[in-house]
């Protein structure tokens, strides 16, 4: 019974998702909730804020275990790296028919359980009960036992499913009744009340602690500064809420209009019915109007064509085409039937249907597939409203530091109340010290100086065009060691320039056709290709569509028909896109009917049109594409011999090559053109020729590759265009240094008995030409006739047996030289020689451990290889994540799962990118910053206005620079936390304490004017070659802050012993030390009566005390390597030079009217001296083992070397092993890896 109900009190929420959670039902007991508020009574609500951080502590009191079906309340926890908890209550509502629930068409075998619907007899009706986590509806399904989703169509249905099952529509009964279980179709984001903002904020554990700080300090009398901290505390909550006050309005005007839209639904009847977007339901039909508009749900198409703007949810604005899914009578699930190519069928909420195109009906239909928050669009506000959480080692060294400080508060509390006791003050005295005690280890100033830290830096940034929406973000920057960049206007241009055409003929390539003035293409197959395989519209006037179709378009001299033109195609009629010859165009057509389009996808690399040529019956087939993917496509006699080193010619030249190819086809009777089925029409294509696009580097480009290399930042490039292109754009930006060698790597996938295998390529700069590649593996001659084999393919072969070969694909001569054939050490088979040839025992061995000391590698791929290592070569992967400098033909999926890889061996991740496909890249990221003149942008934390990537030095340069500030700012808080404990406890020994005015002093005029001005430094114009230490728990840190400490104990200490040895010293007559005798003639005298606070204790103390603080202050406002000059923050620079001369003149002045105020006792002048002295010496030591030792990089790092210790990142530990692998590397006609493996372990166990 027990183990029954410990598996029902436990569930599932998005099992196998990113958003995974754990899910336990509790039963609330009232006896438990009246002891509840019983106990917030008498904690005076600490118990309330207890439960505030803990829910689940508070479910635990007041709750119950029990099934998830009998719950109403849901404790539910997190499967990432922080396990939050947080509760929801379980509502309820009630339905009078179940015939039309959502959850209970998708399996007729549910029905036939015995579970049933609670019933609630009353009202005869069936109990429904549901909850909302972040903002999705989740149901009780009681035939599932779990939660699920609701607002979404089932993704079992198969592509027929869709067409019959919702292809007529729903009945206005059927769409109220499943309404009442989806909710409604709005992604609301309320306008967050400020009242709600400001509590949350308070309820901050930082900030409950300031209010108990405040509230011992003002009890004690201690008004002004507490005053000052609550004014500050105040400005920092108000300046956060008002920030997130205007986030929460920008938000909800984006999504508010997609709330109040009207929308044509098809009913069961035949009728359009017009209704608000709010009652959409999924499986509702929905009929596109020809007029523009925002699509309010996620849908899926299945008549018509439309052409859709997604500009708002990718970033690009370029028209996309869609076309209807196919009705194909299978029971595979649509979206795996249509596989990576689904996005062609789906209309994403929040984009823009510019244009349609009618079906033999006139209609454009799509059924709603997601409502609500279940959208596109509503993942997007989801992910700004609840936004990843960021892993940052320095959070968890903040809080263990904390914690230490506060059982020093706890320890001052124990020592204020021992030594109270032992001198038997009052208990209102004895008890108020302690409270005082436990405020000061802790500094409540802290918060709103960093506060104040990133407002000074937001602003920084935004004088230089780049906006941030995510501010904890900017100090991450500071951690960033790797920075990702897309290529196409990124580091490229955004536009591309028509080169020229290579056609083919003969069976070779023809001269290149430059698009010279007045020079077109004449007519042919070629001609076709080029003025009508496009995705092209005309809106109001213009042309639209990507700037690669746009640019081929141009260059054929023809035009696009703005008219809605129809066609009939085998006695059907529909609409088409009409191109015609341009007016200096002399060609024997009227034109072409573009009838229907396969449009570009990442995945597929290519895009295909059906037109006719107007006058003629039969079709043609035009497809362009990638080079390597559309002779996939090609009848293998008509692709010319020399298609290899053609294409690698134009592509190492930095060129974008497409490939075009064509077959002409007639349409069988009976067979609808939309459900001609993709892969039957493209195949058995003839090779047309090369399509050559220039794309040229953005000016910017090279120099700042530059500084990041400098900096020893690894720059990766992460690009859907082709490998070698992408290769050329990395030497010649300067991506891959002079001397570096770059690997090309081909991964193929196993096929039938053929096991998967890697071919590896070495691409070495041209010394005529540095953005020429010539590819050379391995450079062998032969030593009696002077023959020169200069390539040589190696193939990295996985066999069943789980072992690794290497194989030459070429014939080797039989005598041969010693040559040196360089593959990195994760290829190299351990072996010390083997022999290339049985007959001459000649050995070919190559030392890659020597050569790797010498020269840096990197590997190029495309993201098919990237995919294949990952999974059959899973031993190589640390190696390709950390020399993976190039990656092409990527998805924005699979740069997503890069950016991850990287991040899970310790990378600090940045992505740059232009928003186009490289929305998951920017948000997976650690600090994403997207090229858009928009102002903000929800695909990113950062958004520039500057359209090139010298926006990334600027933002890490900040980065780097807030994160120093942030490090001095703690230094300085713990600091002045512990010299106030030392002082105090020598005062509470003496029984006495400093003066309010004293205290106001030391935190009025030396605490808030650095709080308000250490962060106004900007950051170092150039970037240091080394980060920041991302870690509060390091030796460096730690040292510091524990030797200052000492130097301010030993100060403190030493004048305080020192003190009482004096011959004028006194704990009762204090006024009697300034006399003639004694040298001071300002201050005579006088039958005063001392305060308790004014004593020579007190004002020698005071002295030292805020002369201690000023130094550390100096001290730990660190400028170069990543912040400018101390001397450059001119205001800080007054107020230190300003705050030395004040206490000088409180140390010499006898002044006595300003000694009564600041309850000061004169002192000789010999002693005064003293005093001086010390701070001096304090300051000469501090400095000097602060900027000599304590920032002393390089002699830290001989200190680690010294004691062997580990790197904290994985990813140095990956390169510290490879470095260590001395392997030589082999290249021979067989070589297995076995030993190479043996090898590793060998060496493994012999550590």
């Amino acid at each position: 019974m027990e183990t029954k109900l410990k598996a029902e009190h436990h569930g599932m929420l998005n099992e196998g998702s990113e958003n995974e959670c754990h899910v336990f039902g509790y039963r609330t007991k009232r006896w438990r909730q009246v002891l509840c508020y019983l106990g917030y009574v008498l904690t005076l609500g600490l118990m309330r804020f207890l439960f505030y951080w803990k829910q689940e502590m508070y479910v635990w009191f007041v709750c119950n275990p029990c099934s998830l079906e009998e719950a109403d309340v849901l404790l539910i926890k997190t499967t990432d790296e922080q396990k939050k908890c947080f509760t929801k209550k379980v509502k309820s509502f009630h339905v009078a028919n179940l015939s039309h629930i959502a959850f209970l068409d998708t399996n007729t075998a549910e029905k036939q359980t015995s579970k049933e619907l609670p019933v609630d007899t009353e009202h005869k009706c069936f109990q429904v009960r549901y909850m909302y986590v972040q903002k999705i509806r989740y149901i009780w399904n009681p035939f599932k036992g779990m939660f699920q989703k609701s607002g979404v169509l089932d993704y079992t249905h198969s592509c027929s499913d869709i067409h019959t099952k919702f292809g007529s529509g729903f009945s206005k009964e059927e769409q109220d009744s499943r309404r009442q279980i989806c909710g409604s179709n709005s992604i609301e984001v309320e306008i967050t009340p400020i009242w709600k903002l400001l509590f949350r904020e308070i309820f901050n554990p930082v900030y409950c602690f300031e209010v108990y700080t405040l509230i011992i300090w003002f009890s004690a009398g201690y008004i002004e500064y507490s005053m000052a901290i609550l004014i500050l505390t105040i400005l920092s909550i108000i300046a956060t809420v008002t920030l997130l006050r205007m986030q929460s309005v920008k938000l909800h005007k984006m999504v508010e209009f997609h709330n109040n839209v009207m929308v044509s639904v098809l009913r069961k009847t035949g009728d359009i019915e017009e209704v608000q977007s709010q009652n959409l339901i999924p499986g509702d039909l929905i009929i596109l109007p020809e007029k523009k508009m925002y699509l309010p749900c996620d849908a899926i198409q299945i008549s018509g064509g439309c052409v859709i703007n997604e500009g708002m949810l990718t970033g690009e604005c370029v028209p996309v085409t869609k076309t209807p899914l196919p009705c194909v009578d299978n029971y595979i699930p649509w979206n795996i039937h249509t596989g990576e190519n689904f996005k062609e069928h789906m209309l994403f909420c929040g984009t823009e249907v510019t244009k349609i195109k009618p079906d033999s009906d006139g209609l454009v239909k799509a059924v709603v597939l997601h409502t609500g928050f279940n959208t596109t669009k509503g993942d997007l506000v989801r992910s700004i409203l609840y936004p990843k959480p960021i892993k940052l080692k320095l959070y968890r060294d903040v809080f263990w530091l904390m914690a230490a400080l506060s059982l020093v508060s706890v320890f001052g509390l124990i020592y204020s109340v021992v030594v109270g006791a032992l001198q038997a003050a009052p208990t209102k005295d004895l008890v108020l010290m302690a409270f005082i005690m436990l405020t000061c280890a802790v500094p409540v100033s802290l918060p709103p100086a960093l506060a104040i830290c990133i407002l000074y830096s937001q602003n920084r940034l935004k004088k230089h065009g780049i906006f941030c929406i995510s501010p904890d973000r900017i100090s991450l920057c500071g951690q960033l060691n790797l920075i990702c960049f897309d290529k196409t206007g990124t580091l490229t241009e955004e536009g591309l320039d028509l080169w020229g055409i290579v056609p083919t003929g003969e069976n070779c390539f023809q001269e290149v056709h430059h698009f010279t003035s007045g020079c077109t293409l004449p007519w042919g197959p070629l001609l076709g290709a080029v003025a009508s395989c496009h995705s092209l519209i005309v809106l109001d006037g213009k042309i639209h569509g990507d700037p690669l179709d746009f640019k081929m378009f141009e260059g054929s001299g023809w035009n696009i028909d703005d008219s809605q033109a129809t066609c009939t195609v085998s006695g059907k009629c529909g609409s088409c896109v009409t191109v015609k010859p341009g007016s200096g165009s002399k060609v024997p057509v009227d034109g072409i009917n573009i009838l229907l389009q396969f449009p570009f996808s990442s995945a597929q690399q290519r895009m295909s049109v059906i037109a006719q040529i107007i006058g003629e019956e039969r079709l043609t087939l035009f497809l362009k594409g990638a080079p390597e993917m559309v002779i996939r496509f090609c009848k293998p006699e008509t692709v010319t011999p020399s298609f290899k080193n053609t294409l690698d010619y134009y592509t190492e030249q930095g060129f974008r090559v497409i490939s075009l190819a064509y077959k002409y086809f007639e349409l069988q009777e009976n067979v609808s053109l939309h459900n001609l089925k993709r892969e039957e029409v493209e195949s058995d294509l003839i090779f047309l020729g090369f399509l050559i696009m220039e794309n040229q580097l953005k000016p910017e480009t090279k120099p700042v590759l530059q500084e990041l290399n400098s900096a020893n930042l690894r720059t990766v490039m992460l690009t859907g265009d082709n490998c070698k292109t992408a290769c050329t754009v990395g030497m010649g930006s300067g991506m891959l240094r002079n001397t570096d060698t770059l690997f090309l790597l081909e991964a193929t996938d196993p096929e039938g008995d053929t096991q998967p295998f890697i071919n590896w390529q070495i691409v070495k700069r041209n010394k005529d030409n540095d953005t020429k590649i010539n590819e050379t593996t391995v450079n062998i001659s032969c030593i009696d006739n002077d023959i020169n084999f200069n390539t040589m393919q190696v193939e990295l072969d996985y066999a069943s047996s789980g072992k690794y070969d290497f194989t030459a694909k070429q014939n080797l001569p039989e005598l041969m030289m010693p040559n040196v054939c360089l593959l990195p050490s994760a290829f190299a088979p351990s072996v010390d020689a083997v022999a290339l040839n049985t007959a001459e025992d000649i050995q070919c061995v190559a030392p890659w451990s020597h050569y790797v000391r010498q020269h840096k590698y990197h590997y190029a791929m495309t993201g098919k290889s990237y995919q294949t290592i990952k999974q059959y070569f899973p031993d190589l992967m640390p190696d390709i994540l950390l020399n993976g400098t190039i990656f092409a033909r990527m998805t924005p999926k699979q740069k997503s799962t890069i950016i991850e890889d990287l991040q899970n061996i310790d990378y600090y991740v940045g992505m740059c990118g232009d928003g186009a496909n490289d929305c998951g890249a920017l948000k997976a990221a650690h600090a994403g910053i997207s090229l858009s003149e928009l102002e903000a942008s929800v695909a990113s934390p950062f958004t520039s206005k500057i359209t090139n990537i010298t926006c990334m030095p600027i933002l890490l340069k900040e980065g780097r620079n807030v994160f120093v500030t942030y490090v001095s700012l703690f230094k300085y808080m713990v600091m002045y936390a512990f010299i106030a404990l030392i002082c105090m406890y020598l005062m509470f020994w003496e029984q006495t304490l400093l003066g309010s005015n004293q205290y106001l002093m030391q935190d009025i005029a030396i605490t808030i004017p650095l709080m308000l001005t250490m962060s106004m430094n900007g950051p170092a114009p150039k970037l240091a070659p080394y980060r920041p230490a991302g870690r509060l728990l390091l030796p460096p840190l730690l040292f510091s802050v524990l030797l200052h400490l000492c130097f301010t104990i030993t100060v403190q200490m030493c004048a305080y012993f020192v003190l009482q040895q004096q011959p004028w010293f006194s704990r009762s007559d204090v006024f009697h030390a300034c006399i003639p005798q004694n040298m001071s003639f300002g201050n005579e005298t006088t039958p005063l009566v001392p305060d308790v606070s004014q004593n020579f204790f007190t004002t020698t103390c005071w002295i030292i005390t805020g002369i201690n603080l000023i130094i550390v202050e100096f001290v730990f406002s660190k400028g170069r390597p990543f912040r400018q000059p101390i001397y450059t923050n001119y205001i800080f620079s007054m107020f230190v030079v300003l705050q030395v001369a004040v206490y000088i003149f409180f140390l010499f002045a006898d002044i006595e009217s300003l000694y009564r105020t600041m309850k000061i006792v004169c002192m000789p002048y010999y002693w005064r001296g003293i005093i001086f002295g010390m701070v001096f010496a304090l300051f000469a030591v501090a400095y000097f083992i602060e900027e000599c030792i304590l920032e002393n990089r390089s002699l830290w790092l001989r200190i680690y070397k010294k004691f062997n210790c580990k790197y904290l990142s994985q990813f140095k530990e990956l390169q510290k092993a490879m470095e260590m692998d001395n392997h030589p590397t082999v290249v021979q006609r067989k070589t297995t890896r076995t030993n190479m493996l043996r090898d590793k372990r060998s060496n493994q166990n012999s550590v």
